[in-house]
């Protein structure tokens, strides 16, 4: 099942998990890059008093089914110590040896008036980070305006945006040194473990493919028992899959909460937060009953995922004898993608009193560490097979 979700720069075809996951990567450079943003505006503007902070549609949830989230306001609001304020718009490239020009979206360079020219905004700068060097540059619209010029690339659609020659942007980058180098590392290792969790999923509907497949093929019986967690499930994923939704959500969600149990293994846990993330996210409004046991499963997820890692010593989640260590990691970040976002839905558009996530993959203790142990599991001769869709 397929939906389109609504994103400025890319307006596409895919799954409500897919299209958060991909919101998810831009908010993960966005967040990592903030310190590293405001301690260079410190220094440049030689204001210890400076404050910066997330600004625009998307300051507080990073996905949006609606759209509404997609606004033309920059990424970035620096405030300073004497109250006077400056926006500042995130780009990010990965690699730019091959580059000709550097693109820039019109409607980001300046604003358009029936009748009259395009001008320039004022009251704002691009923060350019090229993630490869680990270099960065502060661009005005207006000098980006007067050393380039309207052209469409290709890989936005062909779509016309302001392209500056490479001889041109090149003597405006700076060296971030080691800082922006940290910041560079920590945003590849979080975006690993992104698609990394991500696999759980498509081998699960691998699995229930197969079995569905050997109804026909083997004249074998699938029984699916909604009683249990490993039936709620199924119906849920089943459903998920044909873009359907129960009538009562909200019902459902409760009924769910019941399997938790404080000592599931780490697959019962992801499949279990799968389910809830199914409800939660079919009800625009909750009922009182349900508020109150839908923040008590927040919490106990919560809790489930600071003690699974407090308690992980290499990989020692707790597992099903059958998963690899590995398994039970990619089980556990895939749990944690998904809180995440309820966690930070339900306080935003809910009104719910609990903490709001200051970074992507924020209840993981030392990222670089994980990361690090999936990319030598996986050259490993005991490495799972990466799946393939």
């Amino acid at each position: 099942m397929r939906t389109v979700y609504a994103q400025s720069s890319d307006i596409r075809s895919r799954s409500w998990l897919e299209y958060r996951r991909d919101m998810k990567k831009k908010a993960i450079a966005e967040l990592e890059v903030l310190p590293f943003l405001e301690k260079v505006l410190k220094e440049r503007q030689g204001d210890d008093g400076l404050r910066v902070g997330k600004h625009g549609g998307d300051a507080e949830l990073w996905f949006q089914a609606s759209g509404k989230g997609v606004t033309g306001t920059p990424d970035y609001l620096a405030l300073s110590g004497d109250g006077e304020s400056r926006a500042y718009e995130f780009q990010l490239a990965e690699k730019t040896d091959e580059l000709k020009f550097f693109d820039f979206k019109i409607s980001k360079v300046g604003k358009k008036k029936p009748g009259k020219p395009r001008v320039p905004y004022a009251d704002r700068e691009f923060f350019y980070v090229i993630k490869d060097k680990a270099q960065y540059a502060f661009i005005t619209p207006q000098w980006i305006a007067d050393n380039g010029r309207v052209g469409g690339v290709s890989a936005w659609g062909n779509r016309d945006a302001y392209r500056v020659p490479r001889r041109r942007f090149s003597p405006m980058l700076m060296d971030g040194g080691t800082d922006l180098k940290e910041v560079v590392a920590i945003v590849d290792d979080k975006n690993y473990l992104l698609e990394f969790q991500a696999e759980f999923l498509e081998r699960e509907k691998r699995e229930l493919s197969r079995e569905l497949l050997q109804v026909v093929d083997e004249e074998r019986l699938l029984t699916i028992v909604p009683r249990t967690l490993a039936g709620f499930y199924r119906v849920c994923l089943l459903l998920d899959s044909i873009g359907k939704a129960p009538d009562a959500p909200g019902v459902w969600m409760v009924y769910l909460i019941s399997f938790f149990d404080n000592g599931m293994k780490a697959a019962d846990f992801a499949r279990y937060l799968y389910a809830l993330d199914f409800c939660y996210f079919k009800c625009r409004q909750v009922k009182q009953n349900e508020r109150t046991v839908l923040k008590c499963a927040i919490k106990q997820a919560t809790d489930y995922v600071g003690r699974a890692f407090a308690s992980a010593e290499g990989t020692g989640f707790a597992r099903d004898p059958n998963d690899a260590p590995i398994d039970a990691l990619q089980q556990i970040m895939f749990s944690v993608n998904l809180l995440e976002d309820i966690r930070q839905d339900a306080v935003v558009e809910m009104g719910f009193d609990l903490p709001k996530a200051k970074k992507i993959f924020g209840m993981v203790p030392d990222v670089a560490v994980w990361a690090d142990m999936v990319r030598s599991a996986r050259q490993s001769s005991s490495a799972p097979t990466a799946p393939h869709a």
